[in-house]
């Protein structure tokens, strides 16, 4: 209450100065232009546009979907759009993550012979068909049903030698077992798509399979339905099945492409706002991840166009976009370029933003940066968030307002959470290189990575209140002026004053111990000081505000003991662990049991990396990561720095 008591005043005052406003940090002006300017029919185009390529790193199709948005991108207006092309040869490392092959896939036919003759897969028709870096082969021969396929036992009693085995685990692990080791010919696999409540549910989905991008001696896996791999097992129950594979692909060396695009800042000391989406997947890859990449493209023509025709000045910091091959192609860029990744202060990554709920059950959600960086870019985002919000309830409950729809697209309220730092695409790697990111994505989605995340299940209205949302954040952080941003700290004392008592709250509910409730109110504390910093840091004309509200905070308390060693990282070891293909606690040390931090939240072991400064000792570590995020017994803590010691990836000195 009394830091309640501390704010108001100041929100008073505030609200005193101004006339409501849609954005408390803009005149209402600033966010009508925004809305003007985006059309979430036209990104429901791109969406249709880029669909059509099957978009595999290092492939064909995917260069051909870069070279496409590039010409968008300058038709609207950014003539610096351009792709860069980065060396994905198996042999380039971009520190430690060690580049994987590229693939070059022509044609993919698996056939069922005899009475009951019939087409299973057709690389032509449905790319998602023939695995990911499969490789030539003309081979007929008989099928064997080995469950999984991804155990040894699997195979007990049965010859797979020369045929062609049907398994439904991952394929790495079976391709491993019975093409190299028992010598099978190849692999149709009924591998599931992603675990969510629906599961199973619908037979005909086939999901995008991949073999390892880095073994140069793979065969080939068609990828079939639930349905198609029924008919074949009850057809094995009365007699042999023969069937004919034909593949023409190629493991080669190839490229990471990237595009870029940039709108200039009139301050180049200011830094970059950076704006990400991953361009690949398997066509169509709607929802992902054409979604991000079309929402993203724009993005960046209509803040271009409005800048072109005088509604919105010139932003101070520039705003570079990127599509890049997810994770793989962040960690390439980020380690290829230090000078740009060094001018970074904040950015917006988009995977997965249109779904249409009714069908592929999906819910839009914001992540808030990672804990290990607070920044105010999570306040702007709320802002952004809830304008939406409000316009599209007014008009679903109240058919009063625009509710930001687009024509052909829904008039439902537009239904979102923020919610803490979840991993699964790039922003992961940018915040692992220190970049604070916010992130939109949608979870679940029942269809993607298969055959059925196309465009009709996407929805224009929300891709548009997506590219809105994401065109006014960037907007803020990159144009924001003084006079404006003088806003922010009282918003942001206000939300710590939140977090502290959500902290409280949580910390009671759980039954937390008491020392770990103190780390809970503390590091909300702490916080908030480091989003006040953030401020500063961005409107250095508010750091006299941000100064008088810190000291009105009280100090955190002092920090535990604990683990008194000290964590450094070393330098050949930049970004995060897992890089798509590539996991480099197994690269270096092999098929090792996770310790028991990885098992508990892959998060709370990112974390622990990224908190690594040479000046936190592991039990400060341990702290921060129960206060920001859950309580964490401090012996897992230890385990997971000792098994990254023996990975080469830190060292430990005494303090």
């Amino acid at each position: 209450m009394r830091m309640l008591g501390l704010v108001l005043p100041l929100l008073v005052a505030t609200a005193a100065r101004a006339e409501t406003r849609r954005i408390a940090f803009w005149p209402d002006a600033v966010p009508a232009t925004i809305q003007r300017h985006v059309d979430g029919a036209y990104v429901l185009g791109v969406v249709t546009s880029l669909g059509r390529y099957h978009r595999v790193h290092g492939s064909p199709g995917f260069r051909a979907a870069a070279d496409w948005l590039v010409g968008e991108l300058t038709g609207g207006g950014l003539a610096d759009a351009k792709v860069e092309s980065l060396p994905a040869d198996g042999k380039t490392s971009y520190a430690h993550f060690k580049s994987y092959l590229g693939w070059n896939p022509l044609e993919g036919r698996l056939e069922v012979l005899g009475a009951k003759r019939r087409i299973l897969a057709d690389f032509a028709k449905e790319p998602v068909g023939l695995a990911d870096y499969s490789q030539d082969a003309d081979v007929t021969a008989a099928l064997v049903d080995v469950g999984k396929g991804d155990d040894a036992s699997a195979y007990a009693n049965k010859d797979v030698r020369g045929k062609l085995v049907l398994a439904d685990g991952a394929l790495p692990a079976v391709h491993r077992l019975a093409v190299e080791e028992r010598g099978a010919a190849g692999i149709v696999s009924d591998f599931p798509n992603q675990r969510t409540a629906w599961s199973g549910l619908d037979p005909d989905l086939v999901r995008w399979g991949h073999l390892s991008a880095y073994q140069t001696a793979n065969r080939f896996a068609f990828m079939i339905s639930p349905r198609a791999a029924s008919a074949l097992r009850q057809e094995l129950a009365h007699g042999v099945v023969t069937l004919a594979a034909h593949v023409r692909a190629k493991l080669v060396a190839a490229s990471y492409d990237i595009v870029s695009a940039t709108i200039a800042g009139s301050d180049a000391a200011a830094g970059d706002i950076v704006l990400t989406a991953h361009l690949c997947h398997e066509r169509a890859g709607a929802n992902d991840n054409a979604s991000g990449s079309a929402a993203l493209a724009g993005i960046a023509r209509a803040l271009q166009a409005a800048i072109t025709d005088g509604s919105l000045p010139h932003p101070r910091r520039t705003i570079r976009f990127l599509w890049l091959p997810e994770i793989a192609g962040s960690q390439a860029w980020l380690v290829s370029h230090p000078e740009l990744a060094a001018r970074l202060r904040a950015g917006i990554h988009l995977d997965m933003v249109g779904g249409r709920p009714e069908v592929t059950h999906a819910a839009l959600h914001l992540s808030r940066t990672a804990a290990s960086l607070p920044h105010v870019i999570n306040e702007i985002a709320t802002a952004w968030t809830d304008d939406v919000a409000r316009a599209s309830t007014t008009l679903a409950e109240k058919g009063e307002g625009d509710g930001m729809v687009w024509p052909g697209g829904s008039r439902d309220a537009l239904v979102t959470d923020l919610r803490p730092l979840e991993l699964g695409s790039d922003h992961q790697v940018f915040e692992a290189f220190g970049v604070p990111m916010v992130y939109f994505h949608d979870w679940p989605d029942v269809t993607i990575h298969t055959n059925k995340d196309v465009p009709a299940n996407l929805d224009a209205s929300k891709l548009g209140r997506v590219a809105y949302m994401t065109a006014g954040i960037a907007w803020t952080l990159a144009a924001l002026p003084d006079t404006e941003a003088a806003r922010l700290p009282a918003l942001e004392r206000a939300a710590t004053d939140q977090r502290v008592a959500t902290a409280r709250h949580t910390a009671l509910a759980a039954g937390w111990a008491t020392d770990d409730a103190r780390l809970a109110e503390r590091e909300a504390i702490a916080v908030g000081l480091e989003e006040l910093a953030s401020i500063a840091a961005l409107w250095p004309a508010t750091a006299r505000e941000v100064r008088t509200l810190r000291s009105a905070l009280p100090a955190p308390p002092t920090r535990r003991a604990g683990d008194l060693r000290v964590p450094e990282r070393l330098p050949s070891v930049r970004g995060p662990l897992d890089i798509y293909y590539y996991d480099h606690l197994t690269a270096v040390l092999g098929a090792v049991a996770p310790v028991a931090l990885q098992q508990r939240d892959e998060v709370l072991a990112y974390e622990a990396l990224n908190l690594v400064d040479g000046k936190r000792s592991i039990g400060e570590i341990r702290d921060l990561l129960t206060g920001r995020y859950t309580p964490v017994p401090a012996a897992e803590v230890t385990a997971w720095f000792e098994r990254l010691v023996q990975a080469g990836v830190v060292r430990l000195r005494a303090r």
